[in-house]
């Protein structure tokens, strides 16, 4: 009796799984003023609300790949589906910061879960390279689609409820997750693997430490003490985990990989893509908010012509990406973010939608043309069996490309915004819209510039790789037809890979 194929069903899990953990980001940017008013907190105390989630995923998204590995996909995936979901049900019922912050860090250990398990699903589901890009393009629309409905769902709960309404969609998608993966997903796992437990924990604490000095050295200062401390003890750990990874037969991240510019390519690529989109991405929130004076539904509306094109744009990548090839289409959606990233640093105080609905859509469309492919070439360089460490690499990438961008554009606004009022003296309101268009403007060109830049070493490195694989098969000419049948049967002669 034929196997019936449920790489449809893996997919539906999969991409589920990931909306919910993109999905919790922009909810718990569009509720910070409301959860702010609510429990009244200082703006030191607001910004650990999404740092805390952001802090938790990366820190614990390559080890979770590995896990998946050895334990199998599809339980880590529930696990974290489940973590997921109780992590918005705290959120639900919280009513300090100590609650949010502990609903935060629950969700964001769920998100750690889910991103690397659902991605080796889904690669692991769809073995032949034209389905896999479309599967994987498809897999990256959903976290588009997450970010997408993150602030239309906390406008409507705080347009006709409170904020806490906001968090019910997370265990709600999650529960249908867990249901498609319970009755519909196979599990699978990669045979022989050890875990790597000194990597683990060398990794897990040296990220943890390097996530915390750029989200807290970003708000306050990089050199300040408690995040000075936490640079100096980053850096010696992930020396650490690199000397211990290079010792061991079975290592967590094996870094003998980054040899192959194609590999190397695919996590600068993938960590460039989500420090532009991430970062100007908040730019916009605060700019539509504060100078725009928009509500967080109205936003959500708005930002929909960027997360829209985003998502088409992934999957786009998926039926183009055979065709053409992934180092093009991510290139070339590095070149369109870096424009559309340019057009909104041109944006006056006084725009109206039309004023900047292009950047938005350039901007997006351009992301979500990269996004998938860096994934799926990072994905598809590495041996069979480690799918989950793979993803988990990728998406460690994406994790801290991302703190990258919010950290680092955001400080640069704020920085710059700061010096501009310190000019005014007593300034007016629309003095004030000025200063910060301007500030957000300068931050703007800076995520242009570094778009733009890793679009050029992306480029180099998968152009390096590519003479390298045709020096290669220069000296060593392909045997000939007969020979390959001699030595392996005329049914494995005729096959063509």
């Amino acid at each position: 009796m034929p196997r019936t194929d449920r790489s449809g069903t893996v997919l539906l899990a999969a991409c589920l799984g990931l909306f919910t953990v993109f999905v919790q980001t922009t909810q718990t940017i569009g509720t910070l003023g409301a959860v702010r008013t609510d429990l009244g907190l200082d703006s030191a105390d607001l910004v650990w609300i999404p740092s805390v989630y952001t802090l938790v995923v990366a820190s614990v998204v390559l080890g979770a790949g590995a896990f998946a590995d050895r334990w199998g996909r599809r339980r880590i995936f529930l696990l974290g589906a489940l973590a997921m979901a109780a992590g918005g049900v705290v959120l639900v019922f919280a009513d300090s910061l100590a609650g949010v912050l502990a609903g935060q860090a629950v969700a964001g250990l769920g998100g750690a879960l889910i991103t690397p398990s659902s991605l080796a699903l889904v690669t692991g589901a769809f073995p032949d390279p034209r389905r896999r890009a479309g599967a994987i393009s498809a897999w990256a629309a959903a976290s588009g689609l997450g970010l997408a409905l993150g602030p239309i769902t906390a406008g409507l709960a705080l347009r006709w409820s409170t904020w806490h309404t906001a968090f019910w969609l997370g265990p709600v998608i999650a529960a249908v997750a867990v249901a498609a993966a319970l009755f519909g997903v196979p599990e699978s796992r990669a045979e022989g693997v050890r875990l790597d437990w000194p990597g683990q924990l060398l990794a897990t604490t040296g990220l943890a430490l390097l996530i915390y000095w750029l989200i807290d050295g970003g708000h306050h200062s990089y050199l300040g003490g408690a995040p000075l401390a936490a640079a100096i003890g980053a850096t010696v750990l992930l020396t650490a985990f690199a000397a211990v990874e290079l010792r061991r037969a079975h290592p967590l991240l094996d870094l003998r990989l980054m040899r192959d510019p194609s590999y190397s390519a695919a996590l600068l690529l993938a960590g460039t893509v989500l420090f532009g989109f991430v970062g100007l991405s908040l730019l916009q929130v605060l700019w539509l908010q504060q100078v725009r004076g928009l509500t967080a539904l109205q936003v959500g509306v708005q930002l929909l012509a960027e997360f829209g094109t985003f998502i088409l744009a992934s999957v786009a990548a998926g039926v183009l990406g055979p065709r053409f090839g992934a180092a093009r289409l991510i290139v070339t959606g590095l070149l369109l973010a870096a424009a559309g990233a340019a057009l909104f640093a041109t944006v006056g105080p006084g725009d109206g939608f039309g004023g900047y609905a292009l950047a938005l859509m350039v901007f997006g469309f351009g992301c979500g043309l990269a996004n998938a492919p860096s994934t799926a070439l990072a994905v598809g360089h590495v041996p069979p069996g480690k799918e989950g460490a793979a993803a988990g690499t990728v998406n460690a990438a994406r994790q801290v490309g991302a703190v990258l961008g919010t950290s680092i554009l955001g400080t640069l606004m704020t920085s710059r915004f700061e010096e501009r009022l310190a000019t005014l003296g007593r300034p007016r309101p629309q003095d004030v819209a000025q200063a910060f268009t301007d500030a957000v403007g300068r931050a703007a060109s800076v995520g242009a510039a570094v778009l733009l830049a890793g679009a050029v070493a992306g480029g180099l490195l998968l152009t390096l790789a590519h003479r390298r694989r045709a020096a290669v098969a220069v000296a060593v000419p392909a045997p000939a037809q007969g020979d390959i049948e001699a030595a392996t049967g005329p049914v494995a002669g005729m096959r063509r890979i």
